[in-house]
């Protein structure tokens, strides 16, 4: 059985795991290879995309 591409989507807040839906999963996933796909010198065989958002000022 082949992985599809939303099988290894994940999301911590402040180090904490937080469980996501396949829905969320997929949404992200497509959202964030659709950004990245957007933008020069990015590999075309890409099989892992990290992405690190710092809030600072939140409450």
């Amino acid at each position: 059985m082949s992985e599809r591409k939303t099988d290894k989507v994940f999301l911590k807040v402040n180090g904490e795991d937080i469980p996501l839906n396949g829905f969320v999963k997929e949404v992200v996933a497509n959202v964030v290879n659709g950004l990245v796909d957007s933008l020069d010198k990015i590999p075309i065989d890409k099989t892992r995309i990290e992405l690190i958002i710092e809030m600072e000022g939140n409450k």
